[in-house]
């Protein structure tokens, strides 16, 4: 477990290893970065029929099929989340980042980069060689993974919500 210094309004900042029962809390946070950072890239419609039952259901079948994830937590909180696993596509890459999300009100703060290296660390721990992360073209974050380092090395388009929309690859090597 790791513990960051308090926020400037003294609550402390713990990233853990996720469970089962944190799937509702990790689903609540999908949704509304989802909701809120692709608002207006992304149909609104598709935005509005994202369900925090049906991802709480996803986390718990990631959970029961043995996957991990790590959540950041502020006062007992769940407010972010990051997993990986064996990369999915191209072959730059043993790991991939699959999941990234962090509220928005504690964007800025090194939350985020806890959460990216408790998964990168994990990866390397597990042996995949590499880092690999997947980001629309237009998302805001693609500057936070400039920020540490991840180099450009792909795109690709992809279609959401009967949107096509350019998605780009950041690598770490290791």
């Amino acid at each position: 477990m790791l513990w960051m210094q308090p926020t400037s309004d003294y609550r402390a900042l713990t990233i853990r290893r996720a469970k089962p029962q944190d799937a509702e809390g990790i689903a609540q946070v999908y949704v509304d970065s989802w909701r809120k950072t692709y608002r207006g890239t992304i149909a609104q419609s598709y935005l509005d029929n994202l369900s925090v039952p049906t991802f709480e259901r996803h986390w718990r079948r990631t959970f029961a099929a043995r996957g991990w994830a790590f959540v950041a937590e502020v006062d007992g909180e769940i407010v972010g989340v990051s997993s990986g696993g064996r990369c999915r596509r191209q072959n730059v890459a043993a790991g991939e980042l699959y999941v990234l999300y962090l509220d928005e009100a504690f964007h800025r703060r090194g939350f985020g980069r806890a959460l990216f290296d408790a998964c990168h660390n994990e990866l390397a721990r597990r042996g995949m060689s590499g880092t690999l992360v997947w980001v629309l073209q237009n998302n805001p974050a693609r500057g936070f993974y400039e920020r540490l380092g991840g180099k450009l090395v792909a795109e690709s388009e992809i279609k959401i919500g009967g949107t096509a929309l350019t998605e780009v690859a950041y690598h770490w090597p290791d």
